[in-house]
């Protein structure tokens, strides 16, 4: 404390206060430079207070102490996206960095086989899994072998249209290709093997149907009928599906038998059926039908006593499955007077083939 302060205090009776106006200048020199002792007045001690050295006046500057968050400036921390290709970076342009452009989101080059596809440059990119598998992505990132690029690849796919697969559109006297590249319509197969005319009734032609598409792996081979009458029953009566909608009958090529049934009897096969359950081409065969052209049954008696008998007597009808050079007088006549199905009669202990339609 002062010794003005202290006077002021009510110690004005001490002899010092008498002489503290006129020496105040010299007085409040003197203590300023003075220590902070305290000042003792008898028994009344008055602390001093602290004083701090005036030799320097010192300024603010722009530097900062630890802990002080009044900087007039903080420098930006570099990152990925700032335009500027920092260290650690393999590029940077700022906002044009993209999954699909050359300089990623992450800064990095856009390469073959970092999962991301690089628009324009890469046809696909599966990262680790690219490979030449079909339907895959090779290691040069572009596609593999798959339904839809309009090459037939066997043993994945039984047809490919390309751009008109699904669009169910028959293309040069093929089915239409569906999007999945299978053909869309029914199956109608030659059977691979031959039978005497004891077949075990028209059930047991029915089951020899589905035993041969089910041992080729054909889909739903419990719907396979064979093209087989008796005295009394016809496809006409025993087929269950024979009128359906837009489901063609084709072969196991593609190549359509007949658009609809009723395309098949007034104007016969526009081609012979000609391949087996296994994909053999066979031509000039000779199969078991006792049918017409019009899906009937042909005669009452000759059909090897109701498909139960291997007796050389009495014959039974026969039709002549397809020709190998499908044009000309020749096959005109076997179209025209529907040969495929009612050719002539032989006797039941002869070995012949079956017709084979997909019933649904």
């Amino acid at each position: 404390m002062s010794l003005r302060a202290a006077c002021a205090l009510g110690l004005a009776l001490l002899p010092a206060c008498m002489h503290a106006d006129d020496s105040v200048g010299s007085s409040d020199s003197a203590a300023s430079s003075s220590s902070s002792s305290p000042i003792s007045f008898g028994d009344l001690t008055m602390p001093v207070e602290p004083t701090t050295t005036t030799g320097e006046s010192t300024t603010a500057t722009g530097t900062t102490g630890p802990g002080d968050t009044s900087s007039a400036s903080t420098a930006l921390t570099p990152f990925c996206g700032d335009n500027v290709q920092d260290p650690g970076e393999e590029c940077d342009y700022g906002r044009n960095n993209s999954d699909i452009g050359s300089c990623t989101l992450a800064c990095k080059h856009a390469t073959c086989g970092d999962s991301l596809v690089w628009d324009g440059v890469e046809q696909c990119d599966l990262g680790p899994a690219n490979a030449k598998e079909y339907g895959g992505c090779t290691p040069s990132c572009e596609l593999a072998a798959r339904c839809g690029d309009g090459n037939l690849d066997l043993g994945y796919e039984e047809c490919d249209q390309g751009d008109l697969n699904g669009s169910g559109e028959e293309v040069d006297g093929d089915a239409a290709c569906s999007a999945t590249c299978r053909w869309q319509g029914r199956l109608v197969f030659l059977s691979s093997a031959t039978y005497s005319g004891d077949l075990g009734g028209l059930s047991g032609a029915d089951l020899k149907c589905q035993a041969l598409a089910s041992s080729a792996g054909l889909a739903d081979p419990h719907t396979f009928r064979a093209w087989l009458s008796d005295g009394v029953h016809s496809p006409l009566t025993r087929f269950t599906e024979l009128d359906l909608v837009g489901a063609p009958y084709i072969l196991l090529n593609g190549r359509i038998v007949a658009g609809t049934s009723v395309e098949l009897i007034d104007l016969g096969p526009r081609t012979g059926i000609s391949i087996t359950e296994t994909g053999q081409q066979v031509f000039n065969a000779y199969v078991w039908t006792n049918t017409t052209a019009f899906g009937e049954a042909f005669s009452p008696t000759d059909h090897c006593k109701s498909w139960t008998s291997s007796s050389d007597l009495p014959p039974a009808r026969l039709g002549y499955n397809a020709l190998m050079l499908e044009q000309g007088p020749n096959f005109e006549t076997w179209k025209n007077e529907r040969y495929w199905t009612s050719a002539f009669g032989q006797a039941c202990d002869l070995f012949n083939r079956l017709y084979c339609f997909e019933d649904g």
